[in-house]
């Protein structure tokens, strides 16, 4: 029996090449960070972050919960049709085909996944039920889409809450009062794929398309399935990682009511119809909720009567191997007031081989940071302000 499904995880593995999904995470991975950077070389005049940004800090928890997914899915029974594995596919493709990652969340593809299993049995779609058919859904199929929802929505909490100061993405704006001020992206893209069992009793046309065996009376195929998840927030009225941390614990809470009555359904089934509505719902709520508060909040990174804010810092530049972080405030370069990048600029080529910054931390406290100014440096030491765009 083992020997068994070790072969069939071995050819599900090999079967996940012919995913058109693999290939869109891939595209998607490069059409987000093209976007980002041009946007960066745009209004920065020089490229911040590596196009792979967006994904990074995800591998290790997009394997680890890899090999958690599948384990529940396999043993606990957790089935996908045909069908609705093509539906989370072409979900997915549409919801991202601008590049965005913003409609990625587990509540928005399964989500609309389970409603179009509902709907779409109602259609008549002549043209495709040779191929395919959406009358054999049961219950135990969109019990399972609730129970991955939930387990996606803890995922997503947990590389939300993860996101740090230097794992935001800077972007200008200009203000309600025509003042450039500073934005950060929190943005994120994994790549999640996991093992799940897939009945073929009903998929003559492609039964032999798919490796399969036998369990009990019901033949399924082991199949590994890419998922793709992601997330977008925008703030400007405090530090990223603070709005991060607050949004990633509504998740995860969130993700637990989910999954409370995802796993309720299991004894009382339509409690995965109330899962779904919550998952959506409750990611609507979130989303707006933290709107709602950044938009009330006053510009964190706007112009200072008494020095300048940093935005960001590229990294691995000097700003960033001297610790400065993003969010303090630059108050002085070489004993002078700057107020302004242009300020800051011509006091720092004018320090001759040494500079000294005085700079304002978190805490409210000055700490002097001494250094000495080297030929291939960053003219601005890699520092990134909220300036007006170099474009405009």
């Amino acid at each position: 029996m083992l020997e068994t499904w070790l072969i069939e995880m071995a050819k599900g593995i090999g079967k996940f090449f012919l995913n058109p999904l693999s290939y869109w995470a891939l595209f998607l991975f490069l059409l987000t960070g093209y976007k980002r950077v041009k946007m960066e070389r745009k209004q920065f005049s020089t490229k911040i972050f590596n196009l792979f940004a967006e994904g990074q800090k995800t591998l290790i928890i997009s394997i680890a919960f890899s090999i958690i997914l599948s384990i529940i899915t396999v043993f606990s029974g957790i089935v996908l049709t045909f069908e609705t594995i093509l539906l989370i596919i072409v979900v997915t493709v549409l919801v991202s085909i601008t590049g965005s990652t913003t409609f990625l969340s587990a509540s928005y593809t399964i989500g609309m996944t389970f409603i179009l299993l509902l709907i779409l049995p109602f259609l008549q779609l002549s043209a495709i039920e040779s191929f395919i058919g959406f009358n054999n859904i049961s219950l135990i199929h969109f019990i399972s889409l609730a129970i991955l929802a939930g387990v996606f929505l803890l995922i997503e909490a947990i590389l939300v809450s993860r996101k740090t100061n230097r794992q935001t993405f800077p972007h200008l704006t200009l203000s309600h009062r025509g003042i450039w001020i500073g934005q950060h992206h929190i943005k994120g893209l994994a790549f999640i794929p996991f093992f799940v069992l897939m009945p073929i009793d009903k998929l003559s046309g492609i039964a032999p398309f798919w490796p399969y065996f036998h369990y009990g009376e019901q033949s399924f195929s082991l199949v590994f399935i890419p998922f793709l998840l992601g997330f977008h927030y925008r703030v400007q009225g405090e530090l990223p990682n603070i709005a991060a941390q607050r949004v990633g614990y509504a998740t995860f809470w969130l993700s637990l009511l989910v999954l409370a009555c995802a796993f309720s359904s299991l004894f009382f089934p339509y409690l995965a119809f109330a899962a779904i509505f919550i998952a959506i719902i409750g990611k609507e709520w979130i989303t707006y909720r933290h709107k709602l508060k950044d938009k009330k909040k006053p510009a964190f990174f706007s112009p200072l009567n008494k020095g300048i804010k940093v935005l960001a810092t590229i990294p691995n530049g000097p700003a960033d191997r001297l610790g400065i972080v993003v969010g303090e405030t630059v108050l002085k370069v070489n004993g002078n007031i700057v107020t302004n990048p242009t300020q800051f600029y011509e006091a720092l080529q004018n320090s001759g081989a040494f500079f000294k910054l005085d700079v304002l931390d978190h805490k409210g406290e000055v700490r002097f940071i001494n250094s000495a100014l080297y030929e291939e440096d960053h003219h601005e030491l890699g520092i990134i302000f909220p300036e007006k765009p170099d474009n405009q």
